[in-house]
């Protein structure tokens, strides 16, 4: 289930990031969300530059350290496997119609990237990921990851999506060794990932 507002992070400076990774550190010590998430939208200046109201800012930033302090703390599990896989946000193809030249795989529900637009964020990070030897999923929903998670006998995956479907994800798979990629601008369509933040996920 995707947040009830919409967001766009892609504006703020990349110390945003390295502060959020450095609360999700101290989160694991002291478990003071709520009040660092505040210190941080307060600091950027979140509600200036995205428009959210503070409750909504503060929402969105506790989701993202508690993010990373769940990359971190599965890193270990995650880099000692080697059957990995990548699933991304249809929504961040370039074109959202004919254009787009991936075609659509019934039997995994996914989309498999044309590779018509050099500036496709979604070439872009597949390349990236087949470069690493990942198999590289491009899906309409969360719903048939399990599936395919399953089906391919996966021993980890990274997945790119808004906080809050990272967070469910993390929960339904419990135990699986996963990092996640959050979008820093949700919606339909156009949505964005940062690719340094992505390429630093893939091992």
């Amino acid at each position: 289930m995707p947040y009830s507002f919409n967001f766009d992070l892609s504006s703020l400076p990349k110390s945003f990031f390295s502060e959020i990774i450095r609360a999700s550190h101290k989160a694991r010590i002291h478990r003071k969300l709520t009040s660092t998430a505040r210190r941080i939208v307060k600091l950027f200046k979140l509600e200036e530059i995205t428009g959210l109201d503070l409750e909504k800012a503060i929402s969105l930033v506790e989701d993202l350290i508690e993010i990373f302090m769940l990359n971190e703390m599965n890193r270990g599990r995650f880099e000692g496997v080697r059957r990995k896989a990548l699933f991304l946000p249809h929504c961040s193809r370039k074109y959202m119609d004919s254009r787009c030249r991936a075609e659509f795989r019934e039997d995994l529900s996914t989309y498999v990237c044309g590779k018509c637009s050099d500036d496709c964020l979604i070439r872009r990070a597949s390349e990236l990921a087949e470069e690493r030897g990942y198999d590289v999923y491009v899906v309409p929903g969360g719903s048939c990851i399990p599936k395919i998670i399953e089906k391919m006998n996966y021993e980890a995956v990274v997945g790119v999506a808004c906080g809050m479907e990272l967070l469910l994800a993390y929960r339904y798979l419990k135990d699986f060794p996963a990092q996640g990629v959050p979008l820093m601008r949700n919606g339909c369509s156009r949505t964005i990932f940062d690719l340094e933040s992505l390429e630093n996920s893939l091992l």
